[in-house]
């Protein structure tokens, strides 16, 4: 059996200009390869020209390119370039080119609406074709290719799988947040604040936006947020860690209490129950450094008076309760 002209050696000059030629050629690699089925071209790279005789046919007609080669042998068919071990060179470039990519990936995925975007990771690229693309063009951030391809929408950068790289460490960017969450709890008051927890962060995208703050505390966030606002740690759901342990924080709670319940002489203490107490956020520290007394944590915050033990026995007045109501309303409910 005559062996084909490129087995045997040289080619002569000018064999590769000639069309049939080349086919023949292409015919005989996918053979070789063992390709029964279009999409088996994909494989394809110049390894296997290298390997089979075509190292010259591939260099000097299709600089170096498998596509190119297949859309000569089969130019009816529909190749998709980053289905390919490597793009052409600088195809990236071209922002037509990132285009078509970013619609197809959308199909290939799924995306019916702008907001399955949000769903895009990096491990999509990678699994379609797109890893160079994403590294070498959005510095491997999702978020900056999905910028690019829909510009005019405003995304947040959150809700993707990951932000992009030092993104929560612009303190524009963590405005920005807290004003959609804002929004999103919808929060209108400052004192609304107060009912949000760290869940509430967790299950709107800011579990990682915590983690710029001590303890991934929202206190913490708050407080960089509304710096000119004067908030009440014992309001919020939990205290900060160790917050207790300082005695001045201790009796700025017991002051601010008597202030918002409208005690005005240390008699109007005598009203005071535990429930008022663990009502306002202070259960925590009535029990800890007082040992669930009253009478103890006036001490601390009074030492100069002389307190009548047996009047705290007394139930709470009407008037308490009232005011206390108020209390819960104005700073608990939101």
């Amino acid at each position: 059996m005559n062996q084909p002209a490129w087995v045997i050696g040289r080619v002569p000059n000018g064999y590769w200009s000639t069309r049939s030629n080349r086919a023949k050629y292409m015919k005989w690699l996918g053979k070789k390869l063992r390709i029964r089925k279009n999409s088996q071209w994909y494989k394809l790279s110049r390894k296997h020209f290298q390997d089979n005789y075509g190292g010259g046919l591939l260099a000097t007609i299709y600089k170096d390119s498998p596509l190119a080669a297949l859309r000569d042998y089969m130019p009816r068919e529909k190749w998709i370039p980053w289905l390919f071990s490597r793009t052409p060179q600088a195809f990236w470039r071209d922002p037509k080119n990132r285009r078509a990519y970013m619609n197809w990936l959308g199909k290939q995925l799924g995306f019916t609406k702008q907001d399955d975007w949000y769903a895009l990771t990096q491990q999509h690229f990678r699994d379609n074709g797109g890893n160079g693309l994403l590294a070498n063009y959005y510095r491997n951030s999702p978020v900056d290719a999905v910028r690019e391809f829909k510009p005019n929408r405003k995304w947040n950068e959150w809700q993707f799988h990951a932000t992009p790289q030092r993104f929560w460490k612009n303190k524009k960017n963590r405005t920005r947040y807290m004003d959609w969450l804002s929004k999103a709890l919808k929060i209108r008051k400052p004192e609304d604040w107060y009912r949000v927890t760290r869940k509430d962060f967790y299950d709107n995208y800011g579990a990682v936006f915590l983690k710029s703050f001590a303890d991934s505390s929202p206190q913490e966030a708050l407080r960089e947020y509304m710096p000119k606002f004067k908030w009440k740690p014992w309001l919020f759901t939990r205290v900060p860690n160790g917050y207790w342990k300082t005695p001045k924080n201790r009796i700025a709670y017991v002051k601010w209490l008597g202030a918002m319940l409208g005690y005005k002489k240390p008699a109007d203490w005598y009203q005071l129950t535990r429930e008022d107490v663990k009502a306002s956020g202070g259960g925590a520290l009535l029990s800890m450094y007082y040992n669930n007394s009253i009478l103890g944590m006036l001490k601390a915050a009074y030492p100069k008076h002389k307190w009548d033990k047996a009047r705290f026995n007394a139930s709470s007045s009407s008037k308490s309760k009232k005011v206390w109501n108020k209390l819960v309303r104005g700073h608990r409910k939101g």
